[in-house]
């Protein structure tokens, strides 16, 4: 009987040996977490507003970073780098949806996931569809697209986001904010925690793509 405990732990060996990536796989590339990932919510009738998002951590009034001395804060950073890259390569399309702003115009929006959760926001053209750069607005007041050539087209345009290894850092939110590009254009920022382990997601983009998105 020992003998044969003895062959079967040499067998054992021996195949992870020869398979190095069965043992622990995922444990050695494990994905970085979400902060606080929030449930689905079922949509709300007709004619009736979303109630407000859930107050994310790090609001204006609260940060968390005021007794975390500096040099530990960019410390974090090549983790925060090392964090988008992880997440640059699973990133997925959401839904899309439609808006009026303040002033009336059509805005067109989509989530990009990750861990099902919308952690950027694309806008795009509401008179062809097209991508539109971050903070860059049509200002239309009329739809001249319809939103199932923007939903075929953006597998393509998530799978071709780039976000940059450059972070800027959000005090309210404390976190890093790194720039997403696509065809030399900054198109939406994705913000990692200021731990730089931890994703955020955006609470108000999620909430509305939990309501409109199509």
């Amino acid at each position: 009987m020992k003998k044969m405990s003895a062959v079967m732990m040499a067998l054992g060996i021996l195949f992870a040996l020869c398979n190095p990536g069965s043992l622990g796989a995922q444990q050695q590339n494990p994905l970085p977490p979400v902060v606080m990932q929030q449930p689905q919510i079922p949509p709300a009738p007709l004619g009736q507003e979303p109630p407000p998002p859930p107050v994310p951590p790090g609001q204006p009034g609260i940060s968390v970073v005021q007794s975390i001395p500096v040099q530990s804060l960019l410390g974090n950073l090549p983790k925060a780098i090392e964090t988008a890259k992880k997440i640059n390569s699973v990133l997925v399309p959401g839904k899309v949806w439609m808006m009026r702003a303040p002033a009336g115009e059509i805005e067109i929006k989509s989530g990009v996931l990750y861990q099902g959760v919308v952690v950027g926001v694309l806008n795009f053209n509401s008179l062809d569809g097209s991508l539109l750069p971050a903070g860059l607005h049509s200002h239309e007041y009329r739809m001249g697209v319809q939103i199932q050539i923007i939903k075929a087209a953006l597998p393509s345009v998530v799978k071709s986001l780039v976000i940059l290894p450059d972070a800027e850092f959000v005090e309210p939110e404390s976190c890093w904010l790194f720039p997403v590009a696509r065809n030399g254009m900054i198109v939406a920022h994705i913000k990692v925690y200021y731990d730089g382990i931890h994703v955020l997601q955006d609470y108000p983009a999620n909430q509305e793509m939990s309501f409109y998105g199509q």
